[in-house]
């Protein structure tokens, strides 16, 4: 038993010696947009194009393999819903734009080849990101559509792109990764006659730095 416990801590030891983590900070311009789905027969509820945001934040990529990283982070990202509803026996259109911020815990793998030319690898992320809404906001006291938004969202991420070394411990990266909303993020809505639904999606361009 004494040589069982001996042997596990020296592997508990052992891993954080073997593993690598890199910490840096990530900025994120971000074309948003909503996907929208209404049960209502009153109202024709539709997307109202898409929004630029932006997410900025710390990142960390700990590495259990050398080309294997598990990447987490703390980012704060602003998106927004943008609908548009047309209602067919009054003759009238409406739209809404609501602004959200939330903070967000990426829980992804990132894969990373060898060295496709002098000190650059190509990096592939696959995961999700778990978001917490701290803030929502309409952009006028009239717009009627949602009353409140969930607390959580949860996505699915797929990136793609490059790192490249700039010293001993320092590193830039560039890439686009796409994020795909699976939550609806409506939590209570305007009296319709029918379910409103939103998921909100976004491409990137990813630009970060790790030391």
């Amino acid at each position: 038993m004494i040589k069982k416990l001996l042997l596990v801590g020296w592997l508990f030891a052992a891993f954080p010696a073997a593993a690598q983590l890199e910490l840096g900070v990530k900025f994120s311009p971000l074309i948003n947009y909503n996907r929208m789905n209404s049960g209502s027969d009153t109202l024709a509820i539709s997307s109202n194009g898409a929004a630029l945001r932006f997410s900025l934040g710390l990142l960390a990529d700990y590495g259990f393999q050398d080309n294997y990283f598990f990447s987490t982070g703390l980012l704060y990202v602003t998106k927004q819903v943008r609908a548009k509803s047309e209602n067919s026996s009054e003759g009238t259109i409406r739209e809404e734009t609501y602004n959200l911020q939330y903070l967000q815990i990426p829980i992804t793998l990132k894969l990373l080849t060898n060295e496709v030319a002098l000190d650059k690898k190509i990096y592939v992320q696959l995961g999700g990101n778990l978001d917490l809404n701290i803030d929502e906001k309409a952009e006028a006291s009239s717009n009627i559509l949602v009353e409140d938004f969930r607390l959580l969202d949860f996505s699915l991420l797929l990136g793609v792109g490059m790192e490249m070394k700039l010293g001993v411990s320092t590193s830039f990266f560039a890439g686009v990764s796409y994020t795909r909303g699976l939550v609806n993020v409506v939590a209570a809505q305007a009296p319709l006659d029918g379910d409103l639904e939103i998921n909100n999606d976004y491409f990137g361009i990813d630009l970060g730095i790790k030391f």
